[in-house]
């Protein structure tokens, strides 16, 4: 049984933005990708938990990027169950080219997750224990993120109701279609974006099928903090810089 999982990627075009840069919400998909094949080689799956009413949620994520991947090259990705602690599960991972130069790295925390009580469950309801490895190189942090109050200008407002397209097997808005949602509030135009060097953000609430958020985005210089709010609280925080 490996703890540490390696997954070899082609960077396809639908990968892409407009500007031709790897899209958040792909980048997203394949990471929680090689974490949902890396948890059920280590007995801990959606194969394994869904039949218990349970799932992983992702409560936060952060990725360090040094490049960005180009269409059609040929990446690996790494992911391994890091620590757990205070009731989350940390998760670490990182890419690599076909050099083996890192290219980028993240780290996320997870919380095991009642599906029909919506509650989060301690570590011990786990029916198998995961083994851990330590950091292997990978230093950026899930950071918490808290609201910004009035840093930088507004740069976008827009609202958006969770749909078919958005939505997964636990009824509320899939975690990688929250990187559409960034890139929206911060791409409302063709202007010129640098790449983005760090990225944060924190799930706070869950977004249900047929549920409204109001996505607002503020900025300053080539720093942005884009906010999420349904039902009167917020929803999720991302920093982008």
């Amino acid at each position: 049984m490996n703890t540490l999982y390696q997954q070899p990627i082609r960077i396809t075009y639908y990968d892409l933005d407009y500007r031709g840069k790897i899209k958040l919400s792909a980048l997203l998909r394949m990471v929680h990708v090689a974490a949902d094949v890396n948890a059920s080689q280590l007995g801990a799956g959606y194969d394994v938990l869904a039949p218990l009413g349970m799932t992983f949620v992702l409560q936060r994520f952060g990725v360090s990027i040094i490049r960005m991947p180009v269409y059609n090259e040929d990446v690996f990705i790494r992911t391994w169950p890091s620590d757990v602690a205070k009731g989350t599960f940390l998760r670490r991972g990182d890419m690599y080219d076909s050099t083996g130069n890192k290219i980028m790295e993240w780290s996320s925390l997870w919380l095991l997750f009642d599906i029909a009580a919506r509650k989060v469950l301690r570590p011990t309801a786990l029916p198998t224990p995961l083994s851990s490895l330590g950091s292997e190189g990978v230093e950026v942090q899930p950071e918490k993120l808290t609201h910004p109050g009035d840093w930088g200008i507004p740069h976008s407002q827009f609202s958006h109701t969770v749909t078919y397209r958005d939505a997964d097997t636990n009824m509320h808005m899939n975690n990688s279609v929250y990187g559409d949602l960034i890139g929206n509030a911060i791409f409302t135009t063709t202007d010129s974006i640098p790449d983005w060097k760090q990225v944060q953000i924190n799930y706070l609430a869950e977004l249900p099928l047929g549920g409204n958020v109001e996505v607002e985005a503020r900025r300053d210089s080539d720093s942005f903090i884009v906010i999420g709010n349904a039902n009167g609280r917020t929803a999720f925080i991302a920093k982008i810089n």
